[in-house]
């Protein structure tokens, strides 16, 4: 199986190189530590290294080093005379672990997954222990780490229903990766109960929580903007392509309503901030940028940044997660829920179910079905801002109710620690 997989990559690079060149040469983002990921070991790297054996923690974007912080935190304060590297994906995340987690000795991208990169990676650190964050599950990685007698855990994994029918369709595949992980420290009961159906050794599944729940979010000391008084705020974080159409239409039925009423859009990808610039004039409002504003917020914030998103949420009086109105599987509902914001978003979050569930049981967030009840919930809360200040505090108390994963985690993979 594992011969037909790396076919398969070859097959598919050659087959797609003209694209890859093209995405290489016109889109910046796509040269963001290509030798890098090509094998080449940094000197930075080495030099933290210098010939100690790390722990090695992998996060492929941003979601995923927020999440991964914690665990970091903990390792730092249970390990504290080992070396902690942090490797990632995109250049988003490697920007924000470089930012906020400082308990990384070192930052760097991610191989590519081709046995002769792996391996050529894998020997140059020598890592004593490697754990991966959520789903990323690369089938020669994680070979080349057992036949190195390397330990290996996914921590905060998590398997969506859609992944779940898509991986059980290559189960006998699988079954041979998931030989090849020592240790999985799944977020939820159905998580766990999906990977043990797909082919993992129950007795190497155990339910450790979500370590989102554990991350440490500070309240916004002042406002990064200036926003005349008497505002009121909606910001609609993580949006894709159709949401900030949406968005807009409501936000303008609401505005003959309530006049002082401002939207912050905040993209989820930075490809796409001139994109959205247009979608904001065509509704006619004049986009003010967050990185080239000029005086104070009127109608219209487009956050243009990366790593600011939190801050903004603590501005607002309603938070909306985007990834839901279209089918993406939503994003990170706990940023706003710790600044004690009520939450809403759509019915796409098949990829956060669980947090979705707790936050509506709660009667911290509200899930709608379509952009009309999206206009009916924010007129409401608008309309009795005292329900939507308790909401937000009910939302908040779902993530005091829910944290510890890391130290669960931290005690499970410590054993593997243990056992060299």
């Amino acid at each position: 199986m594992y011969i037909l997989y790396n076919i398969f990559l070859i097959f598919a690079t050659i087959l797609l190189f003209p694209v890859i060149l093209f995405k290489l040469v016109t889109v910046p983002k796509y040269r963001g530590g290509l030798t890098q990921k090509l094998g080449r070991l940094r000197k930075g790297v080495m030099n933290v290294i210098d010939g100690t054996r790390p722990i090695w923690v992998h996060a492929v974007s941003v979601g995923e080093v927020m999440a991964a912080h914690p665990l970091l935190r903990e390792l730092r304060k249970k390990y504290p005379g080992r070396k902690l590297i942090l490797s990632t994906v995109t250049v988003t995340g490697n920007y924000t672990a470089r930012r906020r987690v400082p308990e990384a000795d070192a930052v760097f991208y991610f191989p590519f997954d081709y046995p002769c990169i792996v391996r050529r990676v894998i020997k140059g650190i020598n890592p004593e222990l490697v754990l991966v964050a959520e789903t990323e599950l690369w089938p020669n990685f994680f070979r080349e780490l057992k036949r190195a007698g390397i330990p290996s855990a996914v921590i905060n994994g998590r398997i969506s229903p859609g992944s779940h029918r898509n991986y059980l369709k290559f189960k006998p595949f699988f079954r041979q990766v998931f030989d090849h992980v020592t240790l999985f420290c799944m977020q939820s009961e159905g998580d766990a109960e999906r990977i043990k159906d797909i082919g993992a050794d129950p007795e190497k599944v155990l339910i450790t929580g979500n370590l989102k729940f554990d991350q440490k979010i500070p309240a916004a000391s002042s406002s990064p903007v200036s926003i005349p008084a008497g505002r009121r705020i909606i910001t609609a974080g993580s949006t894709h392509r159709g949401e900030e159409a949406a968005l807009l239409d409501i936000f303008s039925r609401l505005r003959e309503k309530y006049p002082e009423l401002t939207l912050i859009i905040a993209p989820r990808h930075p490809e796409r901030f001139d994109e959205v610039e247009g979608i904001i004039n065509s509704a006619g409002y004049e986009c003010q940028r967050r990185t080239n504003l000029r005086g104070p917020v009127r109608d219209v914030l487009l956050l243009d940044t990366i790593g600011e998103l939190r801050t903004f949420y603590a501005l607002c009086d309603i938070a909306f997660v985007g990834g839901s109105l279209v089918k993406v599987g939503g994003h990170n509902l706990l940023e706003p829920a710790a600044m004690k914001k009520p939450v809403i978003f759509s019915r796409y979050m098949f990829n956060f179910k669980e947090i979705s569930e707790a936050l509506m049981s709660s009667g911290g967030g509200v899930m709608v079905k379509d952009k009309g009840e999206l206009y009916a919930q924010f007129d409401s809360l608008l309309s009795e801002p005292e329900r939507a200040k308790q909401m937000g505090e009910r939302a908040f108390r779902v993530i005091e109710a829910n944290s510890g994963s890391a130290k669960k985690t931290i005690d499970a993979v410590g054993r593997l620690l243990g056992a060299r």
